[in-house]
């Protein structure tokens, strides 16, 4: 069914300062809600409640900090929720940069938990047509709309809830009966290795990594010059 109108705000969990991730989103002229440097599971809780608190927004859209939101690809998404309804949609994206054909969607009756070859699409075996449903979408600049994200937890699906968002999204949409739709014309790029040590050594807490948590909302055309000055202004 076609959407009438939509107003997505973009949510963002970052550790991670990666400068063609930030430019990428000050090119998308919608609002967007910043948690920086709180764990995976504080702070998808947190954008969870800002999105359902605050009803003029229809849609989250994941933007993992090591995802590049190309301009046009987030359009092709946006358009096709306007244009086909779906409650969520996410594009297709490279595994990491030493596999850049392979990609973090799964097909239909792959268990979603095997990361083992085989296990992903690939620029090979992907079908052939745009709009598809898969077995797991990885989260990949993933719209969903208001209606499935009150049915959703944002608890994580490994690390006793912690970790694996996208992996509990999946179990989630199952359990619901709700389709994984992804868009093979929406390509994005994923920046998976860059900062991952830095990352690593803040998350094990190792001496001299702390880091100062913080959340930003950027209004529609506000750009994120220096991260560092927006500090708690939610």
């Amino acid at each position: 069914m076609k959407t009438q109108y939509i107003n997505p705000l973009l949510f963002c969990p970052s550790p991670r300062n990666i400068p063609e991730v930030i430019q990428s989103w000050e090119a998308i002229p919608f609002d967007k809600f910043i948690v920086k440097n709180k764990l995976e599971d504080v702070a998808y809780k947190e954008g969870r409640k800002y999105f359902l608190e605050n009803k003029q927004y229809t849609h989250l859209v994941m933007c993992a900090d090591d995802l590049v939101i190309y301009y046009n690809s987030f359009f092709t998404l946006l358009f096709d929720v306007l244009d086909y309804g779906y409650s969520n949609l996410a594009g297709i994206s490279n595994i990491d940069e030493s596999q850049m054909d392979v990609y973090c969607c799964k097909p239909l009756g792959v268990d979603p938990t095997k990361v083992s070859k085989g296990s992903f699409y690939t620029k090979e075996n992907v079908p052939k047509e745009n709009i598809f449903e898969v077995g797991f979408t990885g989260f990949t600049c993933q719209f969903i709309d208001r209606e499935l994200m009150e049915d959703l937890t944002f608890t994580g699906g490994c690390n006793g809830g912690k970790g694996c968002m996208d992996l509990q999204f999946t179990k989630e949409c199952i359990n619901l009966g709700v389709p994984q739709m992804v868009d093979r014309s929406a390509l994005f790029y994923h920046m998976r290795m860059a900062q991952y040590d830095e990352v690593r050594a803040w998350k094990n807490k190792a001496k001299g990594c702390e880091r100062k948590s913080y959340t930003v909302l950027l209004k529609s055309g506000e750009r994120l010059i220096n991260i560092k000055s927006y500090v708690n202004i939610v």
